[in-house]
């Protein structure tokens, strides 16, 4: 009887060792330093380094409605009044080609992308090509910036008439604000994607949004519905909607 009554407390002891080892275990990720949890937090919601679009591969564009915005002006009209002004970005290695995407901000050739599309790419492979086909070079870099993703260059535009190119917002995005992006994902040119501006990181130099960005569409314009460009879409993660552009004031460019 003594036995069964000691098997019963050697027992009973070793269920409550066991419980207390799976709350120690627990307690040591879930007690952890509140900066800890915001550093994996933080990598978690981190894009990795984007990637230029390999040619020829085949994307969906994105349809959206074509509602009329508090200035009198549909979605569709914006599209079409600067979709002329987005272009293709051909690089190479030498060896590998490379697309990926950008615009104008003046009628003289002066154009913005990414960095990470002429990143290790050989100057004066670089090919601009215009939606009407007309194939342009560059004819100097103004500035760069690894650290935040851009590019400015000036394009040689010859007798190539840039009608409309985009003007520069001098205000921080809104949280909810609802913005487009003009770009060519996947060699798709000038597919239209439409969101809103979700976050605003990094100090406000990053725009989260859920307008989808897809390889190929990097270093195009992220649009607010007045028409002026408030960032430089760089990546998506492809899962829950997390979209990142460069936010244009980090740039701090003059309106052209």
């Amino acid at each position: 009887m003594n036995l069964n009554n000691n098997f019963l407390k050697l027992k009973t002891i070793a269920v409550n060792i066991s419980i207390f080892l799976i709350l120690l275990l627990q307690s040591s990720c879930d007690g952890c330093s509140p900066s800890g949890r915001r550093s994996r937090q933080k990598s978690s919601t981190s894009y990795e380094k984007p990637k230029r679009d390999v040619l020829n591969n085949n994307n969906v564009p994105v349809t959206t409605p074509n509602k009329i915005n508090s200035n009198g002006q549909s979605l569709n009209a914006l599209y079409n009044k600067y979709r002329n002004s987005v272009f293709m970005v051909y690089t190479s290695d030498g060896i590998n080609a490379y697309q990926g995407s950008g615009f104008f901000i003046s009628k003289d050739g002066l154009a913005l992308s990414n960095y990470h599309v002429f990143e290790g790419t050989s100057k004066g492979l670089e090919i601009i090509e215009t939606l009407d086909k007309q194939q342009l070079k560059i004819v100097n870099v103004v500035k760069k910036s690894k650290e935040y993703d851009y590019i400015v260059f000036r394009v040689q535009i010859g007798n190539y008439n840039i009608q409309n190119p985009l003007p520069i917002s001098t205000q921080t995005p809104e949280i909810g604000e609802d913005v487009f992006a003009i770009g060519n994902p996947r060699g798709l040119e000038s597919t239209l994607s439409k969101g809103i501006v979700s976050a605003l990181r990094d100090n406000n130099n990053l725009i989260q949004t859920t307008t989808e960005i897809t390889h190929g569409s990097s270093g195009g314009p992220l649009i607010n519905m007045k028409g002026e460009v408030i960032g430089i879409t760089t990546a998506g993660l492809g899962e829950a909607n997390l979209n990142f552009a460069v936010n244009i004031k980090a740039l701090e460019l003059k309106n052209n």
